[in-house]
């Protein structure tokens, strides 16, 4: 059946097949035309919701600038719920102020005393708009559910829950060059924390779109920030995949299968999407409030680095050194450059699960990209990001205070995040840049190395700067009293380095680190092993001697006649001292040769042994004497002792 449609003075005609039908003009609202509070002109309407009716206006006042005004339906005009609504809805806008939810430019009452709101007017399109039937694109996706859950976030620490999330109320702006704004909208049926309005938002009765509620939505029961984020859930899994979760007949039914769990996958619906976001959103979705995110930014950040796969791509400036780019730049030598380096580290990483250790590295992502130094960095083409598998490296230039300020945010961000463990290290050294075999940006050369070596040094919460790093900074007032000398550490391959801590108002971790005092205590410790391997040597020896001496030693005979001195060749002994390491309460099984350099630990065992330098010349065998001169001994020390080493 073919059939069009076009406008004629006022009045529609409709041709279906060969029949042509005339209808009549919709009925013109009677406030189009009226102007508000002397200012706002109401052009058109735009449309209609559960007790507010939506206007395009001009401001008058404002060039004719575009806004968007709200009023109460003229059959909700007498309901004591609906009016008390419409004045939360004012509050809610009010209370938050995000560049991802609408905002509120002014309030006002109609000649007849009904409220009415005046807020931005978004440009663009509902989400709804965008939603395929194979899904949507997922860097694209990922960019508009990293904001809204910003944007969730910011209203839930505002005391504002939305409760009605769904692909109509979620607009996509379009700025420029592509970059699109997400803008929240709609909070009509919002529930407020401590309203001024009223004491009580609730009717004991389900408020919202049903195909989008949480279970404790639909059951009317007590709802939290966790009942949005479920909500959030059902638009990302209808955004990927085309669909909703669920499609069923009644809410009751609904129900059954929220409690059910969630029976078809989204990658069972798109095969291409990454493992780690259907983890995500299947999370989000769970029936049980508390086994979901409790933060709708950490659902949406998590879920957007998981759809770019962030933890495996990471790029300078997020762009991609062209084939014939990175041909030309490993054809030619590139001179070197001086770099300010912060290496970071998540602690214990290599202990956790696999998806634990996902879940920190997006965190740690997370951290960083949210630093002012991170952001400035980025934009001004002054920083390459490299991933380290169990951290990053940020390699800054220019600005050689930029990744210490960069490290004091981290820390500052961790004291709130105790979940997770960084150590960090800074240099300032030579790099040079290259491109790598999959033509991202690289860099390489003793800058970045000795950041790293300076970093293995610390434990968590350290903010440890190489010898260089802290002359420089020493200069500067802002950075003095930061600054605490360590002295020297040795690190990887035997390569020794001169680290200071950097701590202070709360930052960083003052305590000295483990490897600096396992080195202190350790030297200290030596010393009564070394005493006690002399002692040992020196009782042998003399008794070895003592031997000698009494069988060497002239004896008068019997018969009384003068004696007869044998004098035998002069014997020279070697001795060497055998160590066997103590490691978690387990000895090693390989013994090694002590130089007399090593720093022994508690708990070793050793063994002094002595034997002939060169076999004598006689039957007599020096090596009989000493057959017996090989002692093994454990030595431990006092726990008063190595407690107060370590205070």
């Amino acid at each position: 059946m073919d059939s069009t449609k076009k406008q004629i003075s006022g009045s529609e005609t409709i041709k279906v097949g060969g029949t042509t039908l005339n209808a009549a003009a919709p009925k013109r609202h009677h406030l189009i035309g009226a102007t508000l509070g002397g200012r706002y002109l109401l052009k058109r309407r735009l449309g209609s919701g559960g007790f507010g009716e939506v206007f395009l206006a001009s401001d008058e006042r404002m060039v004719s600038r575009n806004v968007v005004v709200k009023v109460l339906r003229d059959d909700t005009t007498h309901n004591e719920w609906s009016i008390r609504k419409f004045k939360q809805e004012i509050e809610a806008l009010a209370r938050i102020d995000h560049p991802s939810i609408v905002g509120i430019f002014d309030v006002g009452e109609m000649p007849d005393g009904k409220p009415y709101i005046v807020m931005q007017y978004v440009e663009g399109a509902s989400l709804r708009s965008s939603i395929c039937p194979e899904g949507m694109d997922l860097r694209r996706t990922s960019n508009i559910v990293r904001q809204m859950g910003r944007a969730l976030s910011a209203a839930h620490e505002r005391g504002v829950l939305h409760r009605d999330l769904k692909p109509e109320n979620i607009m996509v702006q379009n700025l420029c060059e592509g970059e699109e704004q997400v803008k929240i909208i709609d909070f009509g049926v919002a529930k407020i924390k401590d309203s001024v309005v009223s004491m009580s938002t609730d009717r004991g009765e389900a408020v919202g779109t049903i195909a989008y509620m949480s279970p404790e939505q639909l059951s009317a029961g007590p709802i939290s920030a966790a009942s949005d984020v479920y909500s959030f859930a059902v638009i990302a899994y209808e955004m990927l995949t085309g669909r909703r979760p669920a499609n069923p007949e009644s809410i009751f039914q609904l129900l059954e299968m929220q409690r059910a769990g969630v029976r078809v996958k989204p990658v069972d619906l798109r095969p291409s999407l990454p493992e780690a976001a259907q983890t995500i959103i299947l999370k989000a979705l769970s029936f049980d409030p508390k086994e979901r995110y409790h933060r709708a930014r950490d659902f949406g950040d998590l879920l957007a680095s998981a759809l770019v796969r962030d933890e495996e791509q990471t790029v300078v400036h997020s762009e991609r050194v062209p084939p014939k780019a990175a041909a030309k730049q490993e054809s030619k030598i590139m001179p070197p450059e001086t770099a300010h380096v912060l290496f970071v580290d998540i602690v214990g990483y290599s202990e956790l699960l696999i998806d634990q250790q996902r879940t920190r590295l997006r965190q740690l992502q997370q951290i960083v990209r949210d630093t002012g130094e991170f952001k400035g960095a980025s934009a001004s083409k002054q920083l390459i990001r490299l991933p380290t598998g169990d951290g990053m490296a940020l390699v800054f230039f220019e600005d050689p205070e930029a990744p210490v300020r960069c490290a004091l945010e981290i820390s500052r961000v961790l004291k709130s995040n105790p979940g997770i463990e960084l150590r960090m290290g800074i240099h300032s050294g030579l790099i040079y840049r290259m491109a790598d075999i999959n033509t991202n940006m690289n860099v390489a050369g003793g800058g970045i190395n000795i950041a790293q070596r300076v970093m293995d040094c610390g434990d968590g919460g350290h903010i440890l700067v190489s010898k260089r790093v802290a002359d420089d900074l020493g200069q500067l007032t802002t950075w003095a009293s930061y600054l605490h000398d360590l002295g020297e550490a040795e690190g990887k391959h035997g390569v020794r380095v001169h680290v200071f801590n950097l701590y202070g108002e709360g930052v960083g971790n003052s305590e000295v680190p483990a490897k600096l005092r396992v080195r202190a205590r350790s030297s200290f410790l030596s010393a009564p092993v070394s005493v006690a391997s002399l002692l040992v040597l020196g009782l042998i020896v003399g008794g070895v001697w003592y031997g000698r001496r009494s069988r060497n030693s002239p004896r008068p005979p019997p018969d009384g006649r003068e004696a007869t001195v044998s004098v035998r060749p002069e014997q020279s002994l070697a001795y060497w001292l055998t160590v066997q390491k103590r490691v978690g309460g387990r000895f090693i099984p390989e013994l090694f040769q002590s130089t007399g350099t090593e720093i022994y630990g508690n708990g070793w065992r050793f063994q002094f042994n002595i034997e002939p330098a060169k076999p004598a010349p006689s039957t007599y065998s020096m090596k009989d004497q000493v057959r017996t001169a090989r002692l093994s001994t454990t030595f431990y020390f006092p726990r008063r002792l190595t407690e107060g080493l370590r205070s």
